[in-house]
């Protein structure tokens, strides 16, 4: 379990004392990994530093017999792997951790903290919208924006996946700038 940094409260946070985190929600395959890549490469031309935080509901990371696997299978609550440039850490709990300890976690490393997932958890966010235009759009909370290649049938703004810097600056406006 992720654990609280010094002098935290135990208690959650509130969301105006959160990290700056901006989610981006929808369902399978609705692009928002691929937003997400598009936003990291403007945000980091703007000079910004930017963690991500992916959420999903397997506990399968894509490493099944591998040493790291086989180790977390034995018994161990916290297994790092290491490589030149690269530090990966997996920490293993009876219980998802809290979002709140995460974004604690990452914050200080980050200027700015993208969210893939947690589509039902009070995170300002950008829904991306059903591949089917058919379907309904959901109704997620803390939902700000929506993501279209087509006209959508809402009040809130739509921007086109292509509108990477437009994006961008709408979320750095709505989270306080830089």
């Amino acid at each position: 379990m992720i654990s609280s940094p010094p002098g935290a409260s135990t208690s959650p946070a509130s969301p105006a004392l959160r990290p700056k985190a901006f989610a981006m929600a929808g369902s399978s395959n609705s692009g928002k990994t691929e937003l997400i890549c598009r936003l990291l490469e403007w945000f980091t031309a703007q000079g910004l530093r930017v963690a991500v935080l992916k959420h999903s509901h397997h506990q399968q990371i894509g490493d099944d017999g591998k040493d790291t696997w086989r180790y977390r299978q034995a018994g161990s609550r916290l297994v790092a792997l290491a490589a030149p440039g690269l530090l990966q850490i997996t920490r293993s709990s009876a219980e998802e951790p809290p979002l709140d300890a995460i974004l604690a976690e990452l914050a200080p490393g980050a200027d700015l903290i993208l969210v893939e997932g947690y589509k039902t958890r009070d995170l300002p966010k950008m829904g991306l919208a059903p591949p089917d235009a058919a379907s309904p759009l959901p109704d997620y909370p803390g939902l700000l924006a929506w993501v279209s290649a087509r006209p959508l049938p809402t009040g809130l703004p739509v921007f086109n996946p292509l509108q990477v810097a437009e994006i961008g600056r709408f979320i750095l406006d709505h989270l306080g700038g830089r």
